[in-house]
């Protein structure tokens, strides 16, 4: 037992000498967060950022993917939200078409009246299993077989 012992504490201090990468990098950042990374560490090309403590990324268009403003926007790809607008999309509509989803087992997220990337796929699996036109949108069309009445 004592040789056991003697061989597992050893094995555990040679796993801590051991080298090993970590995530993170070296290097100050600009105002904006952003620094150069010559040596592509981060795989994002030579340059990136690092805001808010989020991971190191891309500002598509001078925007950060994590602020906001780009949660709302409809021109950041990277967005996970879609402002959509007309009498569909009002907060009141998304929210009992997310809930009626939801209770049907097609997997909206939390009801919170934001038509967000969850929100429109469980449309368009729901449009599919009821062959219905797939565009993931809001319309009359889809508020009836939901048999939701505004």
């Amino acid at each position: 037992m004592k040789h056991f012992k003697k061989i597992a504490i050893m094995f555990m201090c040679l796993v801590l000498l051991l080298p090993y990468n970590a995530a993170a990098h070296s290097g100050r950042t600009d105002s904006s967060g952003g620094h150069r990374d010559n040596k592509n560490v981060s795989g994002l090309g030579s340059y990136h950022y690092h805001c808010g403590g989020y991971p190191a990324h891309l500002h598509k268009n001078g925007v950060c993917p994590y602020s906001s403003s780009a949660k709302t926007s409809s021109s950041s790809s990277s967005s996970s939200y879609t402002k959509k607008t007309g009498k569909y999309y009002q907060s009141s509509i998304v929210k009992k078409v997310q809930k009626k989803l939801n209770k049907l087992g097609y997997n909206c997220g939390k009801a919170d009246g934001i038509y967000g990337t969850k929100t429109k796929n469980a449309i368009k699996d729901f449009q599919r299993d009821e062959e219905m036109t797939v565009n993931g949108e809001i319309k009359k069309a889809l508020l009836k077989k939901l048999k939701i009445n505004i």
